[in-house]
C-alpha cells in the first residue's frame, strides 16, 4: 500500500514535485551548449522586458494624470529619471556582461514599483489603495517573467520588498495598512516565485530536448550519410562501386568537349587469370591482391586525376577527361605496370606472387554526349582484343 501511495503517473510531476524540483540530467557532453543557450534566451529575454518596463514607466503616467494632475510631473520626475537611465544601462549591456544586465533589469524594475508606492502616498483615496496595489500587480506578473536564477530571484523579491517597506516607513504609511499590504504583497510574490521556478523548470527542459533533438538529427544526418557512402563503396578495396561509377559518370564525365576542355576517356580492367589465381593461392591471398591493385587505381586517378570503381569480381572502371587518346593509352601503360609490379607475400608458400591485367580503353571524341552503357561495350570489346592478344595489355577500341 505505501508503495502504491507514492507511485506516480509517468510524464506527471508528483504532489509535491513543484517544490522539489530538480532539474532533468543534463548529458556531459551538452553541459556547456545548454549553457549558452540559456544564457542566450535570458539575454534576449533581459532584452525584451527592460524595453517592455520602459513603456510601462511612461505609460503608467496616465494614471498620474487622471489621479493627481497637479503633481504628475513630479511624479515623472521621480519615476522616468530613475528608471529610464537604468533601463538604458542594461540595454546598452554587451552578451558578455549577462550578469550586470540582469542586475540593471532587475534594478529598473525596483525602482519602477518604488515609484508606485511613492506616487500612492502622494494621491487622494481610494486611489492611493489602488497605486499601491500596482506594486502587488507588478511583482505578479514580473517576477514568474524574469529571466534570473532562483537565488538571483529571491534576492530581487526580498530587496524589493524591504525597500518598499522602507519608505513606507518614511513616507509615514499606517501601520494597521502596513500589516494588511505586506502580506498581500508576501502571498502575491511568494505564489509568483513558485510559478517562476516552474517557468525557468520548463524553460531549461525546452531548451535541453531542442538541443537533444539538434543532436539527434545530427547523429541521423550522419549516419544517412555513411549509409548512403557505404551503400556506394566497395567494401573490400573501398573504391567506388558501380553505382556510384554511373552516377559520377551522368554528373561529371557525360559532357562534350564543348561543356568542358578534353574527352571523357573509360578504361576497363580485367584481372589476368584470376579464377585460376585464387585457385592456386587462396582467396585470401585473392584479396589481398584486390586490395593491391585498388591501391594502384587509387594513386593513378589521384596522380591523372578522374574516379576509380570496382565493378565486380575481378573487374575495375576508371573514368576520367583526357586530354588526347594518347593521354588515355599512357594512362593505361601506367595502371598496367603498376599492376604488373604488386608482389604479394604469401607466408604459407614461403614466396612471393604478382598477378597481371588486361585493359580496354574507349574515349570518346564525338560532338554528342557519351553514354556509359555505350563506352562500356566498346572498352569490353577492346579488354577482349587484349586478353585474345596474350593479356597484360592494353587495347585501344575503335
Amino acid at each position: 500500500m505505501e508503495r502504491a501511495r507514492n507511485r506516480t503517473v509517468p510524464g506527471h510531476a508528483g504532489i509535491m514535485d513543484w517544490w522539489r524540483w530538480k532539474p532533468t540530467p543534463c548529458p556531459v557532453h551538452l553541459r556547456d551548449k545548454l549553457k549558452a543557450v540559456i544564457e542566450d534566451r535570458q539575454y534576449r529575454e533581459a532584452r525584451f522586458l527592460t524595453r517592455l518596463g520602459m513603456a510601462a514607466a511612461v505609460l503608467s503616467l496616465m494614471v498620474d494624470v487622471i489621479t493627481m494632475p497637479d503633481l504628475v510631473g513630479q511624479i515623472a520626475l521621480v519615476r522616468l529619471g530613475s528608471v529610464i537611465p537604468v533601463q538604458i544601462a542594461a540595454l546598452a549591456m554587451p552578451r558578455s556582461q549577462l550578469g550586470w544586465q540582469k542586475f540593471l533589469m532587475g534594478l529598473s524594475l525596483s525602482l519602477f514599483c518604488l515609484s508606485l508606492v511613492y506616487a500612492s502616498s502622494l494621491a487622494p483615496a481610494p486611489a492611493d489603495a489602488f497605486l499601491a496595489m500596482g506594486l502587488v500587480m507588478m511583482l505578479g506578473i514580473a517576477v514568474p517573467l524574469l529571466p534570473l536564477k532562483a537565488w538571483e530571484l529571491a534576492l530581487f523579491v526580498i530587496g524589493t520588498l524591504l525597500m518598499a517597506g522602507l519608505l513606507m516607513l518614511l513616507l509615514n504609511a499606517q501601520p494597521a495598512f502596513l500589516q494588511i499590504y505586506f502580506v498581500i504583497l508576501c502571498l502575491s510574490s511568494g505564489g509568483a516565485m513558485v510559478l517562476a521556478r516552474r517557468v525557468r523548470w520548463l524553460d531549461r527542459n525546452t531548451a535541453l530536448m531542442a538541443i537533444q533533438a539538434q543532436e539527434h538529427a545530427a547523429d541521423l544526418e550522419s549516419s544517412n550519410a555513411r549509409l548512403t557512402q557505404l551503400s556506394m563503396q566497395d567494401p573490400l578495396t573501398n573504391l567506388a562501386n558501380r553505382r556510384w561509377a554511373e552516377v559520377a559518370f551522368a554528373s561529371n564525365y557525360a559532357v562534350t568537349p564543348e561543356e568542358a576542355p578534353g574527352y571523357t576517356a573509360l578504361l576497363l580492367l580485367d584481372l589476368d587469370h584470376f579464377k585460376a589465381f585464387n585457385d592456386s593461392w587462396g582467396h585470401d591471398i585473392g584479396d589481398r591482391c584486390l586490395v593491391a591493385v585498388a591501391e594502384v587505381m587509387r594513386h593513378t586517378t589521384s596522380t591523372h586525376g578522374g574516379l576509380a570503381a570496382r565493378f565486380g569480381g575481378e573487374e575495375f572502371v576508371v573514368l576520367m577527361r583526357v586530354g588526347s587518346i594518347s593521354d588515355a593509352l599512357r594512362i593505361a601503360e601506367d595502371l598496367r605496370v603498376g599492376v604488373e609490379r604488386i608482389e604479394i607475400e604469401s607466408e604459407a608458400m614461403g614466396r612471393t606472387v604478382s598477378c597481371t591485367t588486361s585493359i580496354g580503353v574507349a574515349v570518346h571524341e564525338a560532338a554528342s554526349p557519351p553514354s556509359l552503357s555505350d563506352m562500356l561495350k566498346r572498352a569490353d570489346a577492346a579488354l577482349y582484343e587484349a586478353k585474345d592478344a596474350g593479356r597484360n595489355r592494353f587495347k585501344l577500341a575503335a
